[in-house]
């Protein structure tokens, strides 16, 4: 049996809340850090749709960004067998360079020659649907046009591990089915993905698998089903 491309073992991280001017002055106490996650252990296999749900504020943002490296842990161990690349809204892009230039920038992070992401970027493009705006700075982009290049460019590098957060509630419908569509065949852009969202209807529809998260520790994971029938009677029940 493979090992698993990713694993958490008792993850724990906090952050150090800032002083307001007024508590500055004040020469208040410091401040109690803030506990994102706490002893989160996890592991993601080869050929699984891992899923992440919760409110905001629950950690799932900040444990996808553990995953892909962009965090450390306070304590406990992650372990990547392979490359991880993390898609969030408004991760990843030089704003002041055009989207043409943050293909070739993103794929050569990933390890992708000049020839090989010259290669794939018409499909890129194509995928995007942005038009004539591949050709403009990323900082003229709406949200949705830059979650439309950030999801064709993931997707077309092909990593081991592909970190989604809430990339696709963003964009108009087609686009969001489209983005759907990739996703559930899964083999054709990694060989696993971890699937950040708070919409259990998109979930139910590519994972197989569902951690929920609640106030930075996971409180239950299992089968789609059981565990997001679990959290919308919970939310149900709180009105």
């Amino acid at each position: 049996m493979k090992e698993p491309l990713l694993e958490l073992h008792d993850i724990s991280l906090s952050f150090r809340r800032k002083k307001t001017l007024r508590e500055l002055l004040s020469f208040s106490p410091r401040k109690t850090p803030f506990h994102a996650l706490r002893n989160i252990s996890l592991s993601l296999n080869e050929g699984e749709v891992l899923g992440i749900i919760g409110r905001n504020g629950s950690g799932k943002s900040t444990l996808s960004r553990l995953c892909a490296g962009v965090y450390h842990p306070d304590s406990g161990t992650r372990i990547v067998r392979g490359k991880a690349q993390l898609l969030s809204l408004g991760a990843g892009f030089q704003n002041q360079l055009t989207g043409r230039e943050n293909v070739f920038i993103n794929g050569s992070f990933l390890g992708l020659s000049y020839p090989e992401i010259e290669k794939r970027f018409p499909a890129i493009a194509e995928f995007a649907d942005i038009g004539e705006f591949i050709n403009e700075p990323v900082k003229t982009y709406s949200s949705g046009m830059r979650s439309r290049l950030a999801f064709a460019i993931a997707t077309a590098i092909r990593p081991d591990i592909l970190i989604l957060d809430e990339v696709m509630a963003t964009g108009d419908k087609p686009f969001q089915q489209k983005a759907l569509d990739r996703m559930q065949n899964l083999r054709e852009l990694a060989k696993a993905a971890l699937v950040v969202s708070h919409s259990p209807g998109t979930l139910r529809k590519i994972c197989t698998r569902i951690i929920w998260m609640h106030q930075g520790q996971c409180i239950d994971s299992g089968l789609p089903e059981t565990i997001l029938d679990k959290y919308n009677s919970f939310w149900a029940q709180k009105g």
